[in-house]
């Protein structure tokens, strides 16, 4: 709707390309939108490609990601605290949708070698979902009932990261992943897949791991690494800190924004 109004009153106009989803965009559209002052914000790089590779205009999309601030809110909730502090083995996370993009399963079986390896560790689950019983499911069928606590969707998410051992983002498809961020804010350890924005957060060995997606020995051995190596989890969690500070903060991307939209208005100028 905003880019029909543009239009209609000749002013420019940004947009802002979050995700893979292209919701009817056809080349009727494009063609619409290249009649107009138009720009585009991509939140990685891969988002501007799949983008681009849709028929917009390159040269009018400018790659920023997305600002992070640190939450202040670090209190677990009362019922949470004796099934995350009081948990002496390892705590490993997921935060996010559980929905099927996020891999989940694919994170339940690398999970599942960890424990057959008879390593003392935990999977948490924060967040809901339309694959909730199905994973449920998946996860009884394993027999891993016991060593997998689903917390539910919580409002504030960086209370119990700070609370993991590792946190792991195994998507089959991903946008950005802010959630990475939020586990290196607080000096978590993160492992990553090699899928859409995260290789653009994570530089792997320096920040965090990336694996395959799918692959499930990779998945495995990257945990057990961060798990067991005291000089590499180390490593990591002082590279996450540069991360944050470096490429993410509120002035980099406002010093970027800014550019997008005087570019823009000087070209209607």
């Amino acid at each position: 709707m905003g880019i029909f109004v543009a239009k209609f009153l000749s002013i420019p106009c940004v947009s802002h390309l979050r995700t893979f989803n292209s919701y009817g965009l056809n080349n009727g559209k494009i063609l619409y939108t290249k009649k107009i002052m138009i720009n585009y914000i991509a939140i990685s790089t891969q988002i501007k490609q799949h983008w681009v590779e849709k028929g917009l205009d390159t040269k009018k999309i400018d790659v920023i990601y997305n600002v992070y601030q640190s939450s202040d809110d670090d209190a677990l909730p009362d019922n949470d605290i004796p099934s995350i502090s009081e948990y002496d083995g390892y705590k490993i996370f997921f935060v996010g949708r559980l929905i099927e993009c996020k891999g989940i399963p694919f994170l339940v079986k690398g999970f599942e070698q960890i424990i057959n390896n008879n390593i003392n560790a935990k999977l948490f689950l924060v967040g809901d979902g339309e694959e909730e019983n199905k994973l449920k499911e998946y996860i009884s069928d394993l027999n891993l009932k016991q060593h997998v606590v689903f917390l539910g969707y919580k409002t504030n998410p960086q209370a119990f990261i700070r609370k993991a051992d590792l946190l792991v983002l195994p998507s089959s498809e991903e946008g950005f992943g802010r959630v990475l961020l939020e586990a290196m804010d607080v000096g978590i350890p993160v492992i990553g897949t090699r899928i859409g924005g995260i290789p653009e957060i994570i530089e792997n060995e320096v920040n965090g791991l990336l694996v395959n997606y799918g692959d499930v020995d990779n998945l495995k051995q990257s945990i057990i690494a961060i798990l067991k190596d005291e000089s590499l989890r180390l490593r990591i969690i002082q590279g996450g800190y540069e991360t944050i500070n470096s490429r993410f903060r509120n002035e980099t991307y406002q010093k970027k924004l800014e550019n997008v939209y005087d570019t823009l208005l000087g070209i209607a100028e």
